[in-house]
């Protein structure tokens, strides 16, 4: 509906906005979507977790201030004339849902707790604003509304699972310990969507408004899908890393193999379907070209393959040097390709440094999480050594 009313001149404005968003939702977390979940699986006591979420709700007040006008400036900066307003609208909104409790939920494996204190706002602001803007043709209603649903969500969790009472005895760490221990993983997620979320901004840039609108389209199909990986992530993570799990190995291999299926299939329907799908949902005049989508189809393939050796494999075994490694060389790689196609005004250029930023960091990946499994594996098998009487 917003690509329909905003057209050829404000979808790439309004998407830019919408991507830098997602990098300010990234700074307010400050690797609590990444380090969070896994905490709060190994974690059996009401207190211990309510800490945590009580640990990260400071936290994020504080890099909220930074974050916040941050994507504001940026989208102002990146953005051309037409729906400058809407586009730094929505970069405010998605930033300010780095307060979501999702990553919080994923950790207790609740999915109750997900949809009714994540999906369902969203999905309502979602439902109200498509009638609302198509016959009002005025597109801030949707942050407006995202927010209006998303912010007394994030709130009410919040109270009833981390006020004083559910702390009990157990004892917050100061904030600039929690922030100090949170660098290596904030560094790890920054870097990552550093090239997962900047492809837009910089088609936006450097090519015509209805090249970089296209190219909207075909990232916009891409990260649709990527939620299927993030479904996917999300079910498997707390169910492969329960402590009491005597199968563990055999989890993590059913969720290796789900995740390279998700990625064929999703990588084929993106390159071979992205063209036809962009026109039908999005309008023709905006509609994904055909190379742009099978690169994004590529991307879609390496991401999704990587994804369970990151959060499964190697984040719980404390390689955070190797994943920040990782997803540095994947920056470097993505961004240079990405920047030098936006010069040139290729938008396939542009769409090829996604799909190399993911291959690279599953190529930089892949030995060392295949070796921290078959460790886990013979650590699990090999018995106690007896104890002297």
């Amino acid at each position: 509906m917003i690509s329909r009313v905003v057209g050829a001149d404000g979808w790439a404005n309004f998407s830019a906005g919408q991507s830098i968003g997602i990098l300010g939702m990234v700074g307010v977390l400050f690797g609590w979507g990444v380090v969070g979940p896994v905490r709060v699986a190994r974690t059996s006591s009401v207190q211990e977790r309510a800490v945590i979420l009580h640990e990260s709700i400071r936290s994020r007040l504080v890099t909220s201030v930074i974050a916040v006008p941050a994507a504001a400036l940026a989208t102002f900066v990146i953005s051309g004339p037409s729906y400058r307003l809407e586009s730094v609208a929505v970069a405010v909104a998605m930033t300010i849902g780095g307060f979501t409790p999702a990553w919080f939920c994923i950790g207790q494996g609740n999915p109750r707790a997900l949809m009714l204190f994540d999906a369902l706002p969203k999905l309502a602001a979602s439902a109200i604003s498509l009638p609302v803007v198509g016959l009002t043709g005025q597109v801030l209603w949707y942050p407006i509304l995202l927010l209006a649903f998303s912010v007394p969500a994030f709130a009410t969790h919040a109270r009833i699972t981390a006020h004083g009472g559910m702390r009990g005895d157990v004892r917050s760490r100061g904030l600039l310990t929690v922030l100090r221990t949170l660098v290596p993983t904030a560094a790890i997620d920054a870097t990552g969507n550093a090239y997962g979320s900047t492809a837009i901004p910089i088609a936006t840039a450097g090519l015509n408004a209805a090249e970089a609108s296209s190219f909207a389209s075909a990232d916009r199909t891409y990260r649709i899908a990527v939620m299927a990986v993030i479904a996917f992530g999300n079910a498997f993570q707390a169910w492969v890393l329960d402590p009491a799990a005597s199968d563990r190995h055999r989890r993590h291999r059913l969720a290796i193999v789900s995740h390279v299926a998700l990625g064929l299939l999703g990588g084929l329907a993106i390159g071979l379907l992205g063209p036809w799908a962009t026109g039908l949902l999005f309008g023709a005049s905006v509609a994904a070209a055909p190379l742009p989508s099978a690169l994004f189809g590529v991307a879609f393939f390496f991401l999704s393959a990587t994804t369970p050796l990151i959060r499964n494999v190697l984040i719980p075994a404390h390689r955070y040097r190797l994943v920040f490694a990782a997803t540095l060389a994947a920056a470097i790689v993505g961004i240079v390709t990405m920047v030098t196609g936006s010069t040139l005004g290729s938008a396939g250029l542009v769409a090829l440094g996604v799909a190399a930023s993911e291959a690279t960091a599953f190529a930089v990946l892949l030995i060392p999480a295949v070796r921290s499994l078959r460790l886990a594996r013979r650590d699990d098998v090999t018995p106690p050594a007896e104890q002297p009487s």
